[in-house]
């Protein structure tokens, strides 16, 4: 589970499909983890909650963790998602607030859905609640003490703004494990594209570059500069990232492969 500190993890986060399939399958071999969301942006998908059981199912070798909106659920159907979950074998849920796109109401509030998972801990089969933390001390230290076991952070695009965020966490090693969310910066459209859904502002220097660069060399600079921000991620204290933003296909086939080369060059 991520809230084991072990060995450094590299994470995933894919979309479920709008209707079933077995797409799922095709990340047998690609990732060892990974990050289910749960109807971003407002687009209804397969339950992340049953997509999660599938890969279980299928795929032994893939560890995934569920994210659990409250966006619009109450704390009763919360749990029995969880619950139906944790009996398909799925054992690690991340609960975050959700997006408002469209608007709706928060029937559950997200500090009160983790006491809540953890308190149904003493009742089921092991598993893991998180949550995801600004870069902000007061609230990371806050969100430790309501009884979060991991905690994802980011998002970032840019390796020069990994130090200076992670500093600002002040982490002593007796924390929760924390996972960085990283976009890899393909052209400056998709940066600001980026920073505008919540990514961390990157600098001009990154901006310059990459406006400067051929189209045909944008993908691969992206690429490395993830890779990069991974590395800084490491060096700051992380137990690991979850590359985000990403489509299925390209996450699975062309993400799984120039990760594995650039992990190899490294």
């Amino acid at each position: 589970m991520l809230s084991a500190k072990t060995d450094w993890v590299e994470i995933a986060e894919v979309n479920p499909p709008r209707l079933p399939d077995l797409t799922h399958r095709r990340l047998d071999g690609a990732w060892d983890h990974v990050l289910i969301t749960d109807n971003v942006f407002g687009k209804i998908r397969v339950s992340p909650y049953s997509y999660g059981a599938r890969i279980t199912h299928d795929l032994p070798d893939v560890h995934p963790t569920v994210v659990v909106s409250t966006r619009d659920r109450n704390i009763l159907a919360i749990e029995s998602e969880v619950r139906g979950a944790i009996g398909n074998g799925v054992d690690s849920f991340l609960v975050v607030t959700g997006d408002t796109v469209p608007a709706v109401d928060h029937l559950a509030h997200h500090y009160e859905v983790v006491t809540h998972l953890r308190e149904l801990q003493d009742h089921t089969p092991a598993f893991e609640v998180g949550l995801p933390t600004r870069f902000q001390k007061w609230q990371f230290r806050q969100r430790i003490g309501i009884g979060a076991q991991f905690f994802v952070a980011g998002p970032v695009i840019d390796p020069e703004t990994v130090e200076p965020n992670m500093a600002r966490l002040a982490l002593d090693g007796g924390e929760p494990p924390l996972f960085l969310m990283v976009v890899p910066a393909f052209s400056l459209g998709w940066v600001e594209r980026s920073e505008r859904f919540g990514c961390v502002a990157a600098g001009d220097e990154l901006k310059r570059t990459l406006g400067d660069l051929p189209e045909a060399e944008r993908r691969a600079f992206g690429w490395c500069q993830a890779m990069e921000c991974a590395r800084r991620a490491r060096d700051a204290g992380c137990a690991g990232i979850v590359l985000i933003g990403l489509k299925f296909d390209t996450i699975i086939g062309e993400g799984a492969a120039v990760w594995e080369h650039l992990l190899a060059e490294a």
